[in-house]
């Protein structure tokens, strides 16, 4: 039984603490595979110092851990004593009863639910702005409390009652007999309780997405936001060192209960130094934040002027995950150099879907200044007046803009929308494994490959692939070309090993998959850690998709909203943006820039027989849009 119960522990351990330690591993590898480890280096810590956002999502992370867990743990206590004093049994069940309802609903039902109240009660008040601070920190309390109260009303039950009253009869008033006799006595729960709350706020992510609006990221939501591409090996560097810190305080806390448990002296100093070493976290941390944006390369020479005018205003910027240049690898940080050169405070988040946004700014929870969606939805959103018409005498470096990317069908007078960056769907393969070059669609479909497929895990772009394959119209309004599609998707589950989206890049570049469809722009960032893929677009055509950039009808910071745009328009950004994300650019002064690394690229500028072959995605109308939707549910689960 010795052997077994040692087996037992071991696995238990290798459980728990494996996928911590693979990730300290990988977070002293060279190179950014999370498959090879190519050599020893500090690198992504060092790139860690450059990441201000990340440090400073951490830094509102703990600041609102702390005091969400404080505030709870004090109202949580008070609302304790007061069940517990409550006499009639059925108002003492009832609302223990309603006290436990929270803990057992779903996160993203109280999320929601919770952002619609906000936005209703700002609303009342005629403020636009209804989400930040202070409602993720009303949230996380909210959520909290029902822990505190349910750690500290079983201590309360063990406490001798008659001890509070001979209290009183001695002398001491209520409030201090319950400072003095009941206080120590129903510590242990508190102290839990805080714990609790403490940690559930570090960890939190569904609610405090639904709550913090534009100018709040906590760490969780930061890490999510990178989906574009991979999450970066800083956010390993950054986790191995929360681990380190964490697994340090519970050596400190163990140790001042383990030895010396006769001195009182050495519990106390060992407590003292647990919350120090919490201290100097925050601190260490504000620090990093500040340095780390001071040693941004932020240099950068322009074209137009850029007045400070507007210096202090607040810009609100909503875009996809890792799409812009961040300073990161000795790369121009566009929004540090737009802050330095105009004064403007950038707040910048990030979206996972164009649906994602479309949600988040129909809702009004959120009043960003600069949204950044593909064309269809730019399409439905001026259908549904969403979005502000752009005041071009303020965008003088629209000029740039290729006249391809002009009077497109979504915004056929250029009244709402700056191009940003031009994409294509393509088809990714191992050559290793696919040894002849395919051509058609259809080979995500082959049996031969069983196993070994990979499609997208959104609707739109999935039922593109099967429309392709078929033939088909990928705007159609008829219903049966959807439900043609729908069976052939239905079909293709046979075959396939995942529905992906950023997993595409540790899978095809592990080479634990051989074909994916997916963007042509990303295949360079996969190619760099995987040289046996290739890529090409195949015979049926393909669909083609412009991003821009608009402007909302909530926003608040109009003209600088138009500087910024015209900032993303000058040409040392938007060749530091075209390298970055390495996706084709609209703007001519990078197409036409000999430096340019991606400059005549087969790839991201394919000759005109293939350009020819390809579908923009229009928005449809609702009736189709619910139709398909509910045929792709369809698909999933078949």
């Amino acid at each position: 039984m010795s052997i077994l119960r040692k087996i037992f522990i071991a696995l238990m351990l290798v459980f728990l603490y494996a996928p911590l330690l693979v990730m300290t591993f990988f977070s002293f590898n060279s190179s950014s595979s999370t498959s090879v480890f190519e050599g020893f280096s500090l690198k992504w810590y060092e790139q860690l110092l450059y990441d201000s956002e990340s440090i400073s999502a951490l830094q509102n992370t703990l600041i609102l851990a702390v005091l969400s867990a404080v505030i709870a743990t004090v109202l949580g206590t008070v609302a304790a004593v007061g069940i517990y004093k409550t006499k009639k049994g059925i108002l003492k069940t009832t609302m223990t009863t309603v006290t436990n309802i929270p803990m057992m609903t779903p996160e993203i039902v109280t999320g929601v639910s919770l952002m619609l109240l906000f936005v209703f009660m700002a609303s009342l008040v005629g403020k636009k702005e209804a989400l930040g601070f202070g409602t993720v920190l009303c949230a996380h309390i909210t959520f909290n409390l029902p822990y505190v109260i349910l750690n500290v009303l079983p201590k309360l039950k063990q406490t001798d009652s008659h001890l509070s009253e001979a209290a009183e009869d001695l002398g001491c008033t209520p409030i201090k007999a319950f400072l003095k006799v009941v206080l120590p006595a129903i510590y242990p729960g508190i102290f839990t309780g805080f714990i609790m709350s403490f940690t559930l706020s570090l960890d939190d992510f569904v609610i405090s997405y639904f709550t913090s609006g534009t100018a709040f990221q906590t760490l969780p939501i930061r890490i999510y936001s990178m989906t574009k591409k991979t999450v970066k090996p800083t956010m390993y560097a950054l986790s191995t060192i929360i681990f380190l810190t964490v697994l340090i305080l519970l050596i400190l806390v163990n140790l001042s209960k383990s030895e010396n448990k006769k001195s009182k002296l050495r519990p106390r100093l060992m407590k003292i130094a647990s919350v120090a070493v919490c201290v100097a976290i925050v601190t260490a941390m504000t620090g990093v934040s500040i340095i780390s944006r001071n040693l941004k390369n932020t240099s950068i020479g322009v074209v137009g002027e850029y007045d400070r005018e507007l210096a202090g205003t607040t810009l609100n910027v909503y875009n996809w995950g890792e799409y812009i240049s961040d300073g990161t690898d000795d790369t121009l940080d566009v929004n540090s150099a737009f802050e330095k050169l105009t004064g403007i405070k950038v707040n910048y988040s990030y979206f996972e879907s164009n649906e994602e946004m479309y949600a988040k700014i129909k809702a009004g929870s959120s009043a960003y200044d600069i949204i950044i969606p593909s064309d269809y939805m730019i399409h439905r959103m001026i259908k549904e007046n969403m979005l502000k018409k752009l005041d071009f005498s303020k965008i003088s470096n629209y000029s740039y803009i290729d006249e391809g990317y002009k009077n497109l069908y979504f915004d056929p007078d250029n009244e709402y929308s700056v191009p940003y960056n031009v994409g294509m769907v393509g088809l990714i393969y191992n050559s290793k494994i696919v040894t002849e070059k395919p051509d058609s669609w259809e080979i995500l479909f082959d049996s031969r490959y069983a196993g070994n497929i990979l499609t997208f895990n959104n609707s739109r772009d999935a039922f593109g692939i099967a429309q392709f394959a078929l033939g088909l119209d990928v705007n159609s309004s008829n219903k049966e070309d959807w439900a043609k599609a729908a069976n052939k998707l239905i079909e293709q589950n046979k075959v396939l090993q995942a529905r992906v989206m950023d997993e595409v890049f540790n899978k095809m570049e592990s080479g634990n998959a051989a074909l994916a469809p997916y963007y042509a722009g990303d295949f360079y960032t996969m190619k760099d850690a995987n040289d046996d893929l290739e890529f090409v677009y195949p015979k049926e055509g393909t669909n083609i998709f412009v991003d821009s950039v608009c402007v909302p009808q909530t926003a608040q910071n109009y003209d600088a909203a138009m500087m910024y745009i015209n900032f993303l328009l000058e040409p040392e950004v938007a060749l530091a943006n075209a390298e970055y994300i390495c996706y084709a650019s609209p703007n001519t002064s990078v197409i036409n820039n000999e430096e340019y690394s991606f400059k005549d690229d087969p790839i991201l500028y394919p000759p005109e027989e293939i350009k020819s072959n390809t579908q923009y995605y229009h928005d449809l109308d609702p009736e189709i849009r619910d139709y398909y939707e509910s045929l792709w549910t369809k698909v999933r689960i078949s």
